[in-house]
């Protein structure tokens, strides 16, 4: 039975019966876990989920034992595969509902309240629209909101006015829904970017532009493409990468020879983006971004332009 459930991806599912309590005693034995009640899965498969799959599994198995229920939240950004930070996930499920919590409620699940309920299916699974997502979606911390909006407007599944016209339509936070529209952007290309940029904009500093391109003369047709770009009227062009070398830093790993290539791509790289006019070139980290103090450090120390 855990078999099947690993190939389907999704948790095993308890009968109530002697097959439950022999998956409990295994639970006991640390030889299974039990994310949700009646959920169960191999303790060794279950470490080698990421905490995005390990809530996709237990929601395909709810939507079996519940096939009622509406997926919402982040649990519906999740199947419709929205970029998000992982660290968002606790062990809960969110629903949506149209009555209040139930005190027979496991404890893992979070229930939204909806006085009517925007049902799609996506991936065989019964989901809030995405609109009506994004706007759950409000209540995450900004930075992390952020990351859920631009791949949402990525995927093509919704619209800004989409999001717009729902919103006047329910009960939500208007100001939060309102400024992750405004700042929302299907340009930036995955949930890392979304979040540097947040956090810029958080400290005070001008909007940059997005992708912006300079000529690769050793290439012509795959011109270079910047994160954030600051183009500044005394003729300052100030450029912001995240995760710049990171990737590549350890050259004592068996790839050697290729990482050396990676790093040779990156001097030429900035060696042509200062040729056209680029100042200041500034490679953020995890790290940098993290800490508020870096990472003004660090965009004040090049000239990036603060508004406040």
């Amino acid at each position: 039975m855990l078999r099947t459930a690993e190939q389907e991806r999704r948790c095993a599912l308890g009968d109530g019966g002697a097959l439950s309590h022999a998956l409990r005693r295994r639970v006991r034995a640390l030889e299974v876990v039990s994310p949700y009640p009646n959920l169960f899965a191999g303790v060794e498969y279950w470490d080698s989920l990421n905490a995005e799959e390990r809530s996709l599994h237990m929601i395909r198995a709810l939507m079996i034992l519940h096939p009622r229920w509406t997926f919402a939240g982040l649990s519906a950004a999740c199947v419709y595969g929205y970029q998000h930070a992982y660290a968002l996930h606790d062990g809960s499920v969110n629903i949506a509902s149209a009555k209040g919590s139930n005190r027979k409620d496991a404890r893992q699940l979070r229930r939204i309240y909806m006085h009517d309920i925007p049902r799609w299916q996506c991936r065989g699974i019964r989901v809030t629209s995405p609109a009506r997502t994004l706007i759950d979606c409000a209540g995450m911390p900004f930075a992390n909101a952020l990351a859920v909006y631009d791949s949402a407007l990525r995927s093509g599944h919704v619209t800004v006015g989409d999001v717009e016209t729902l919103m006047v339509r329910v009960n939500c936070d208007e100001p939060a829904v309102k400024r992750l529209l405004r700042h929302a952007d299907a340009r930036r290309e995955n949930g890392g970017e979304s979040w540097v940029y947040a956090h810029i904009i958080g400290l005070g500093y001008a909007e940059p532009l997005l992708q912006v391109e300079f000529d690769n003369p050793g290439n012509p047709e795959m011109p270079y493409r910047v994160d954030f770009c600051w183009r500044l009227a005394d003729g300052r062009i100030i450029v912001v990468e995240y995760d710049g070398m990171a990737k590549y830093a350890d050259a004592s790993l068996p790839g050697r020879a290729s990482l050396q290539a990676k790093l040779d791509y990156e001097r030429r790289r900035e060696r042509d983006l200062k040729a056209q006019g680029v100042t200041a070139i500034v490679h953020l980290f995890f790290e940098d971004v993290k800490d508020p103090t870096r990472l003004d450090d660090k965009l004040s120390e090049a000239g990036v332009p603060r508004l406040r």
